[in-house]
């Protein structure tokens, strides 16, 4: 099953073990995800082992899932969408990133989509190094996260509206994260390439885009 198919699928899944919220985040979102699901299929083998990181409402676990890939998927909260990766054949645990150890070595991919931003600044480099213990030398993490260099968020500045969104902690450029993966005591990545992307379109750069390889495993 190709990425857009086994996204599309998800969505019987959403209407039938999902809610209001879920569905609509299916939809708002559908964009973004695919451009993640395609960066996995890209760059892992089918039948691998993925992360799917800060995971509910389990949409790309259940994706990856129907792709071919065995999937682990963690949340701090998991509990209301749970049957929804269940129903997948996804294994989820119940993780707090900023204080619990991942508990697994070897993976080959881990995806981080939109999670980066809702973690505390301090905490993050940290998270990062547990993601790249957890996979293989060479693994392949794929991050997106909001950026706050876009053009619409400067424009709600120049309105005098506060840019980031509320429930944000920190917001990047896309050169503090490459920083922040590369730096030489930091998480151990180095990133293969990087792009800004928005529902599938590479402007107006509202999404930043990252592949990055493990160098430690």
């Amino acid at each position: 099953m190709s990425a857009r198919e086994a996204l599309l699928s998800v969505e019987g899944v959403l209407r039938e073990l999902g809610d209001r919220k879920a569905l609509g985040s299916f939809y708002l979102e559908f964009g973004r995800r695919l451009e993640v699901l395609k960066l996995v299929e890209r760059y892992c083998r089918r039948g691998s082992l993925v992360l799917d990181l800060g995971a509910q409402p389990f949409i790309v676990s259940c994706a990856l899932r129907r792709m071919g890939y065995e999937v682990v998927a963690f949340d701090v909260e998991p509990e209301p969408h749970v049957k929804v990766a269940e129903s997948c054949g996804v294994k989820v645990v119940r993780c707090d990133l900023e204080r619990d150890d991942l508990g697994v070595a070897g993976a080959d991919c881990a995806v981080f989509s939109e999670v980066l931003e809702h973690l505390h600044y301090y905490y993050a480099p940290a998270v990062l190094a547990k993601i790249s213990r957890a996979l293989k030398p060479g693994g392949v993490l794929v991050l997106t996260t909001p950026n706050v260099a876009s053009l619409f968020r400067r424009l709600r500045l120049l309105l005098g509206r506060q840019p980031v969104y509320r429930y944000h902690v920190r917001e990047y450029t896309m050169g503090e994260v490459v920083s922040m993966v590369e730096a030489p005591a930091g998480p151990g990545f180095y990133a293969s390439e990087g792009m800004c992307a928005k529902r599938g379109v590479f402007k107006p750069c509202l999404v930043l885009c990252l592949w990055l390889r493990s160098r430690v495993g």
